[in-house]
């Protein structure tokens, strides 16, 4: 039994613009607030501008993670209530929460619909014959792409392939992106007394702590933080949900990792597999870049791979008819 594990490096190999920086420009053209957004709040950069720092578009989902509250606050703070002046009114407590709220939604939900009509907008060119791999269409495939390239192309049924994160196609699914960074986190703690305190310091400390506390910042703050839950890519829950798939897997003697970047957010799926799968299958992984293919290596190795049992290959290996 064959598994393939497909990541977007195999939608890239077949000339569909699904990488993260044609998402950006989609954001720039269609919804320039989630764009700014990301800009100034995650330091992503202006993909109109030259030169271009790729890096965070390219690892966009785990960027995600890069949100600066203080630069969000910053640029709000006049949206704080201010008790003292003749025109505040009750209502302006919460002025400053409503201001975050539409923050992480532009950030969550709204980014997250963006990315749904970028995915089924993308193109897909008249398949090249020069570029067309040889899969079997009898094995199970684990897809960490939102495009139907695999059905589209190839032919292979549906009922062979996970759609991992959710496939852009499919009604309403949510299409799961997010970063991998425990959202506790961002909590900030409750500030702690000194120690050795007398009582009656100890009384005028929590008297400042009461008399710094500002409800209206506070409010906000809390609808802000929420922002990393939102974006946090919950892959334990994902694993259990997918779990009739993963049992699948367990006698799976050759394993095919195309166009995957075997980053560190995807490795609990990995993990899973490693797990799960009987005795010692072969492990055939496509690389991009001699860097790319040092890092898969020791990645794989870290993975309790025997070294043995790696191939690593160029995707154009794989070309068949």
């Amino acid at each position: 039994m064959k598994l393939y594990i497909i990541g977007n490096g195999f939608d890239r190999h077949h000339k569909l613009e699904t990488n993260y920086q044609s998402f950006g420009l989609f954001l720039k053209n269609e919804y320039p607030i989630i764009y700014d957004g990301l800009i100034e709040y995650c330091g992503f950069s202006d993909l109109t501008k030259q030169p271009i720092d790729d890096v965070l578009w390219n690892e966009f989902e785990e960027n995600l993670s890069l949100l600066d509250p203080e630069i969000v606050f910053d640029g709000h703070r006049n949206s704080l209530a201010n008790p003292g002046s003749s025109e505040f009114r009750d209502r302006d407590w919460g002025t400053f929460s409503i201001e975050m709220e539409n923050v992480v939604d532009n950030l969550t939900t709204n980014l997250f619909k963006a990315f749904r009509e970028f995915i089924l907008n993308v193109e897909f060119p008249l398949l090249n014959s020069n570029l067309k791999l040889c899969l079997d269409n009898r094995a199970l495939y684990l897809s960490f792409n939102y495009t139907d390239t695999l059905e589209q192309y190839y032919g292979i049924s549906e009922s062979n392939i996970n759609y991992i994160h959710g496939k852009a196609k499919t009604g309403n699914t949510d299409l799961i992106l997010g970063h991998g960074v425990d959202p506790d986190n961002f909590k900030n703690e409750a500030p702690k007394p000194p120690e050795g305190l007398t009582e009656d310091d100890m009384e005028r400390w929590r008297e400042q702590i009461n008399d710094n506390y500002d409800y209206s910042f506070e409010l906000g703050k809390e609808e802000l933080l929420s922002y990393f839950l939102r974006t946090f890519k919950q892959t334990k829950d994902i694993i259990l949900l997918n779990s009739v798939f993963y049992n699948k897997i367990h006698n799976v003697d050759e394993v095919f990792i195309l166009g995957h970047s075997l980053s560190e957010i995807d490795m609990p799926y990995f993990h899973e597999i490693m797990r799960i799968i009987n005795g010692n299958p072969i492990f055939t992984v496509s690389y991009y870049s001699r860097t790319e293919y040092h890092s898969h290596k020791e990645t794989l190795l870290n993975l309790g791979i025997n070294k043995k049992c790696i191939r690593l290959i160029k995707m154009d290996e794989l070309l068949g008819s």
